[in-house]
């Protein structure tokens, strides 16, 4: 966008954008059922910040509550992964056996940041999701989240190469997936930009990870350094980044924000579960 249009759109985004994730929270009745008033006030929240944490008075749900719920959003282009059940939804739950025992979200580890799916093909970009609390660990588990226009806005102000470098085709490599012995090829080798646009609707879609295995960067001086203002952006305890831990019967609905998750233990009779669903598309604030 030209500097006049950006300035509109930075000045918006800083003003609205919440001060306590407290702001994010909207009480709806249940996944299943969820009034007009209450589905107004979830989308109010994504001028603000592109995503929403609903709080269900009803904590009834299931895999197909929350595929029912984001279809209330226009969500319905569905991305089947590795490890998503049939119906599309995942369950994120410590794996004792199986191909889910190989991947960190299926443990009690903690998760570095990252936007979901950043190693889909380029065709296929995850644009929002659903993560829905069935029950919580006895300890840990915190989700810290960003949104990626206020990461875009904090990069620009301080370089606004570090956005070209950011947009760069090749700058975001995540090598092929051959599994645990290295021969089959679950998925190929994936490079693009950490940043770009929808084409559609030119809004902002951004792929990333922190991890520091299995990823390649662009190799020059200056996505090194916008990577590490990026790093430094995450890691501060004072800034635009929100805190909260779901509860049973809570969850986030985002156009695929910025996340990492703490470490966790689950204790007797209490097994940390939530359900996540995954979309081609975004939602589209009403207001």
């Amino acid at each position: 966008m030209d500097e006049s249009r950006y300035q509109d759109w930075r000045t918006a985004n800083l003003a609205g954008y919440p001060r306590s994730v407290d702001d994010l929270v909207v009480e709806i009745g249940g996944l299943g059922r969820l009034s007009e008033t209450e589905r107004a006030a979830i989308l109010a929240r994504f001028p603000r910040c592109n995503m929403a944490i609903y709080a269900c008075r009803d904590e009834t749900a299931d895999r197909a509550a929350v595929v029912q719920f984001a279809a209330r959003f226009g969500l319905r282009r569905l991305d089947y992964h590795l490890c998503v059940n049939d119906d599309g939804v995942s369950e994120l739950s410590v794996a004792g056996s199986g191909v889910r025992t190989g991947y960190v979200p299926y443990s009690n580890r903690s998760l570095s940041w990252h936007t979901d799916g950043y190693y889909n093909d380029l065709s296929r970009p995850v644009r929002a999701v659903v993560l829905h609390c069935v029950e919580t660990a006895a300890t840990g588990g915190e989700n810290a989240l960003l949104d990626p226009e206020i990461a875009y806005i904090r990069l620009r102000d301080e370089n606004p190469a570090f956005i070209t470098a950011l947009e760069h085709p090749e700058c975001l490599t995540i090598p092929a997936n051959t599994g645990e012995d290295g021969t089959d090829e679950i998925r190929p080798e994936v490079c693009g930009p950490v940043f770009s646009r929808d084409p559609h609707s030119g809004a902002l879609h951004m792929r990333y990870s922190a991890r520091k295995k299995n990823i390649r960067w662009r190799d020059d001086q200056l996505t090194r350094e916008a990577l590490g203002f990026l790093t430094e952006l995450l890691a501060a305890t004072e800034g635009p980044v929100l805190r909260y831990r779901l509860r049973a019967g809570e969850g986030l609905i985002s156009n695929n924000v910025l996340h990492n998750r703490t470490a966790f233990e689950d204790g007797p009779g209490q097994r940390r579960l939530l359900y996540r669903a995954r979309y081609y598309n975004r939602i589209e604030s009403e207001s």
